[in-house]
């Protein structure tokens, strides 16, 4: 009698909001459109959690390149990307990403080879060659 409450119990509540959230970490220029923080064309929010390093602020983000950690948060609604942590960087030729690999790209960027093709469909901190468009040797993050 227990296990079929505690089932109905569940069967009721998880469609009444219930949140997924998964972390994420990805490097990229930031752009603004239409007062929306977009990196590859893919939107963020910012919120009063977010957290500014080294005197960067909101007004700094437009053309800025960055890192950004936060957190993904699935509702039955869709999915916000929810941003935690903001910090300038120099763009560089070595990135680490976190975040699901769908077809052959991840946060937005493809890669040069076939090095995103063994992780498909997985999310996973991985560690990649960064050719100011592109990704390659990429491999998982230990």
């Amino acid at each position: 009698m227990k296990k079929s409450l505690c089932a109905l119990l569940l069967l009721i509540l998880l469609p009444l909001g219930t949140v997924q959230s998964a972390e994420f970490k990805l490097t990229g220029r930031t752009t603004w459109q239409l007062g929306q923080l977009m990196v590859n064309g893919i939107p963020f929010v910012l919120d009063e959690q977010t957290r500014f390093k080294e005197g960067l602020d909101e007004d700094d983000l437009g053309g800025t390149w960055v890192e950004l950690e936060g957190e993904v948060q699935t509702t039955a609604q869709g999915a916000r990307r929810l941003i935690r942590e903001v910090e300038p960087l120099e763009e560089k030729d070595e990135m680490e990403l976190e975040g699901q690999v769908e077809q052959g790209r991840v946060w937005g960027y493809g890669a040069a080879d076939e090095s995103l093709a063994p992780f498909e469909g997985r999310w996973l901190e991985l560690e990649c060659r960064f050719d100011g468009l592109r990704l390659s040797q990429c491999r998982e993050d230990d």
